[in-house]
């Protein structure tokens, strides 16, 4: 048998631009993982940060030989941002399977072993669940959102459905990666976690969606809503470069409210027979939801979730309709 205590399984790729706030809390996370450190490897990606980001994570890992910190100078051809960053640490990372996460992100110890849990011999992706940090009262509706778009593309996984990727808490095996040609094959978008995971769908690998405590990663949450649209209007350009079937249900979900009360001009009983069936609906998924994920500080938020998911459903339509570029990390994208 082949010695492999030595055997890199894991690469952990994390790209950050800009992170001083939230790098050292990400690190933390990861050096806590509950997996040996001689199997394990954690590659930092710099994306040009102006800010103290290269200090605080070159003397964080110093004497933490299995972290690497990566200058990102070169821009690839087609690509920009992150999906820039990730294609290049890809190609240093010597680890069977490949797990991303956001520099604003704290994994849990438990998150890795988890994460491989899901996968099988023709599996290539895997995707987790992540909420915020609690904080305010916009982060813990923001995490009952996420919870419940992520139930859904649970539920949709199950039926072998694929609806999208989520960049701060993925894996992909390393052969999935470089069989469809890295992101280097695939090309800039702005929402390059749902470009990654349909690429190593279409090519045939089987995918999953994994919804337990255990692979919970915490964001850190926007703090206004100025900040929360601004990251809508990137998700939501995104959003409409996947399959017809999910716009449309994004189309549908932000006009479904709106007609039901113009609806109440014709016939008020009807109409609000449909709004408290709509809100019952919407209710008793979010309950069940962080039920399943014992997540029981968003009781009473998932009680008020109906109307800030109609409110951030309809906005997020409005502001894909405007004209503008979307701005993301200091940089403005088409």
């Amino acid at each position: 048998m082949p010695n492999t205590d030595h055997i890199i399984q894991i690469s952990v790729l994390v790209a950050a631009r800009n992170e001083e706030k939230n790098i050292e809390r990400c690190l933390k996370s990861l050096h806590e993982l509950e997996f040996s450190k001689t199997n394990i490897e954690f590659i930092i990606g710099d994306d040009d940060s102006d800010d103290q980001t290269a200090e605080i994570i070159k003397r964080y890992i110093a004497d933490k030989p299995n972290f690497i910190y990566q200058k990102i100078t070169e821009t690839l051809p087609g690509l920009k941002g992150k999906a820039n960053v990730l294609e290049q640490l890809a190609h240093t990372a010597k680890g069977h399977f490949f797990f991303f996460c956001d520099a604003d992100i704290a994994v849990p110890s438990t998150w890795v072993r988890a994460m491989l849990a899901h996968f099988r011999k023709k599996t290539g992706v895997v995707v987790g669940v992540t909420r915020m940090k609690k904080s305010h009262l916009l982060a813990d509706f923001i995490s009952m959102e996420w919870l419940y778009v992520l139930s859904t593309i649970r539920l949709a996984a199950i039926k072998k459905i694929p609806i999208t990727g989520m960049g701060n808490n993925m894996a992909v095996t390393r052969e999935a990666y470089f069989a469809i040609g890295g992101y280097a094959a695939i090309g800039f978008s702005v929402v390059e976690d749902y470009t990654l995971f349909m690429a190593i769908v279409r090519k045939g690998y089987d995918f999953d969606v994994a919804f337990n405590r255990k692979i919970l990663n915490i964001s850190e949450p926007v703090n206004t809503w100025s900040e929360l649209l601004r990251q809508r209007k990137r998700w939501i350009h995104g959003v409409m470069e996947s399959f017809w079937a999910t716009r449309l249900t994004v189309v549908v979900s932000a006009c479904l409210v709106p007609a039901f009360l113009i609806l109440m001009f014709w016939n008020p009983e009807l109409s609000q027979k449909l709004l408290l069936v709509h809100y019952m609906l919407i209710t008793g998924a979010a309950l069940t939801t962080i039920s399943i994920l014992k997540q029981k500080d968003l009781v009473a938020i998932a009680v008020l979730f109906w109307f800030y998911m109609v409110s951030i459903s309809v906005l997020m339509l409005v502001i894909y309709l405007l004209p503008g570029k979307t701005v993301w990390k200091g940089r403005e994208y088409e």
